[in-house]
């Protein structure tokens, strides 16, 4: 029987809804697969990136059915093999570097092959929409993952999760590693800082920028609120995959990159807004409610 209990991240009373694993609804359904067949999660994570690499060969050439079948191959494998890692016990941070640096390799890839495709079409105005798109995906994932961090450390279970500022682990353990794992490790540690430090940094400007204003909020309750992890879950790199994916079903891939770059922005402007001020009017009504009880004593 298998507990898939411990392939979460988050304790059952703490999970949020993730909006953007409905696209993939039989999940569990392949976790439970994987782990019956014993594959390791090292291998899914494989599959992951090949099956994406393999579906940005179908967009260079234009086949857009296949390039969104393993497209979603890709998404599928990349929602399970952190579960698996976390069910078998068996999660290292070759591993976890390995995804991240994954997610962006096959997300550039993809990207770049719609572009170079609609390029040869004659379409050259959609160089500037994928480079807009390629910025916009990873800067919103980046934010979903700031968030998600930040919750998890409240209210996790796993001692492999992602940091807020990967230049301070103080966890890397490599005394039991053989020489050739130091090393890759360590290349995987200094090219995943190289890709995602600059955005982590960005993110937490922005983020402490928004918390001054709120002086008020105690971080509890700024970081661990469930119904803005619920808001913010739509940035994150599965949502992409579905807009590329849907789009490409409708013989235009290009239309998702310039979705991405200006609804998804919006709306990533809009949950920032929202997070601010739905504490601020939070804690003016707090203060406001003190002050009355205040007066009704004197």
């Amino acid at each position: 029987m298998i507990d898939l209990e411990r392939a979460h991240k988050i304790p059952a009373s703490r999970r949020y809804f993730n909006i953007s694993v409905i696209w993939i609804f039989y999940r569990n359904i392949v976790l439970r697969i994987l782990y019956w067949l014993r594959i390791p999660h090292e291998l899914v994570t494989l599959a992951s990136i090949g099956s994406g690499l393999l579906s940005a060969l179908m967009f260079y050439q234009g086949k857009l059915i296949q390039a969104a079948i393993f497209l979603h191959l890709k998404d599928v494998f990349d929602a399970c093999d952190g579960g698996l890692a976390r069910l078998t016990g068996r999660g290292h941070l070759i591993g976890r570097y390995l995804d991240s640096l994954g997610d962006f390799l096959v997300l550039a890839s993809v990207v770049s092959a719609i572009v170079l495709h609609s390029y040869s079409l004659g379409q050259q105005h959609y160089l500037l929409w994928g480079v807009a798109a390629l910025f916009s995906i990873f800067i919103q994932c980046s934010f979903f993952n700031f968030y998600q961090i930040t919750y998890i450390e409240q209210y996790g279970i796993n001692s492999l999760n992602s940091k807020r500022d990967e230049t301070g682990r103080d966890d890397l353990d490599i005394g039991a590693m053989s020489p050739p794992a130091r090393l890759l490790l360590k290349l995987l540690r200094f090219v995943y800082i190289v890709v995602y430090g600059w955005q982590d940094r960005f993110v937490a400007a922005v983020d402490n920028a928004l918390l001054k204003r709120c002086r008020s909020c105690s971080r509890t309750d700024w970081y661990g609120d469930k119904p803005l992890m619920v808001l913010q879950s739509t940035l994150c790199f599965g949502t992409h995959i579905f807009l590329l994916i849907v789009c490409a079903l409708l013989g235009r891939p290009q239309y998702g990159l310039v979705f991405v770059a200006t609804a998804m922005n919006l709306y990533l402007l809009f949950v920032l807004y929202y997070r601010r001020n739905h504490f601020l009017r939070r804690f003016a009504k707090f203060e406001l409610d003190g002050e009355v009880m205040q007066g009704k004593e004197i």
